[in-house]
């Protein structure tokens, strides 16, 4: 067994089969990337159960790698390139020391599958991933995990990461301040300091306005949904103005239409009238002298005075457009 200080040296080219590479249970506390890169079919890398606390600088070369199993190490913090690994599909980061994730996850568009069971998880990321005690949980969890990251906004990544910062050199002082108050406090007869640590209240407060900040940005990626309704609704009110306006041309159109049927009709049947009463008239005055037997007493002058008048005009008419222009 090496010893902690050691680096274990592991033969790559032995560990290669076909496209998968198995890097487990060998010690490692840094990743060999340069020899993992050249084998350039190697797609799926497995460098579980080892004592790896970082992935490197030059990890996010790795892009072809489809599957990454890095569960139970000690990994602290992922790269900020991380999310340069784009045809990442499945990653298991089960049982390490991430509190938080880089906000370039929302690169990862492919991600399916995403295990982060056994890591002291802030609360908001907490909530962010969820359980993923199953299949189903994990691939939630990347699901919510790559929107939530593509939708943050640069504002709040910043002060996220300066809220850790301060976090941790406030932490660290304030160790050290415990530290001296306990040697003062045994030198001079065990007296307890009653007065509170400010800084390392303003650093709760900085780390909690962190949490704060990204547990604000689910709501308003849920939210989107609202807008979408939104969206909707203004789309059904067009749909339904369009529909008004349809209604209103096809009434339109149907009126034109039944003026113009009518207007033909009362046309057709007034050229037919004239042939008629040309033909009785002219024609065979014997059927008009029957038809005017029907016609009632009262009506019968008025009407035979009318048809004469109208007789005489139209052979009037007929007469003169049978000369010719020289008898004028």
């Amino acid at each position: 067994m090496p010893k902690p200080g050691d680096k274990a040296k592991v033969n790559v080219k032995e560990r290669v089969v076909d496209e998968s590479c198995d890097l487990s249970l060998s010690e490692l506390s840094e990743i060999p990337v340069r020899e993992i890169a050249s084998f350039k079919r190697v797609t799926v890398l497995d460098l579980s159960s080892n004592r790896l606390a970082s992935l490197g600088k030059n990890f996010s070369i790795l892009t072809r790698l489809v599957r990454l199993d890095l569960s139970k190490n000690q990994i602290k913090f992922l790269p900020e390139d991380f999310g340069q690994l784009e045809q990442l599909r499945h990653l298991d980061l089960y049982n390490n020391c991430l509190e938080h994730l880089p906000i370039s996850f929302g690169q990862l568009r492919r991600l399916r599958y995403l295990d982060l069971k056994g890591n002291p998880l802030t609360p908001a990321w907490e909530k962010i991933v969820g359980c993923c005690s199953t299949q189903k949980d994990c691939q939630q969890a990347a699901k919510n995990t790559v929107s939530i990251c593509a939708n943050y906004k640069p504002e709040f990544i910043e002060r996220e990461r300066l809220a850790a910062q301060e976090s941790q050199k406030m932490a660290g002082v304030g160790d050290s301040s415990a530290n001296a108050v306990q040697t003062n406090g045994g030198a001079a007869g065990g007296k307890k300091s009653t007065k509170p640590n400010n800084k390392k209240a303003k650093a709760k407060k900085l780390a909690g306005g962190g949490d704060n900040e990204l547990t604000i940005k689910p709501v308003n990626v849920a939210g989107s949904g609202g807008t979408a309704t939104a969206l909707g609704s203004k789309s059904t009110q067009k749909n339904n103005q369009k529909k008004k306006n349809s209604k209103g041309d096809s009434w339109l159109n149907l009126l034109s239409r039944a003026a113009l049927s009518s207007l033909v009709t009362f046309l057709v049947l007034f050229i037919i009238n004239l042939l008629i009463i040309y033909m009785i008239m002219f024609k065979n005055p014997d059927i008009a002298d029957k038809l005017v037997e029907y016609i009632p007493h009262q009506y019968r002058d008025w009407i035979l005075t009318k048809t004469e008048f109208f007789r005489l005009r139209v052979t009037d008419w007929i007469s003169e457009f049978r000369t010719p222009p020289e008898e004028h």
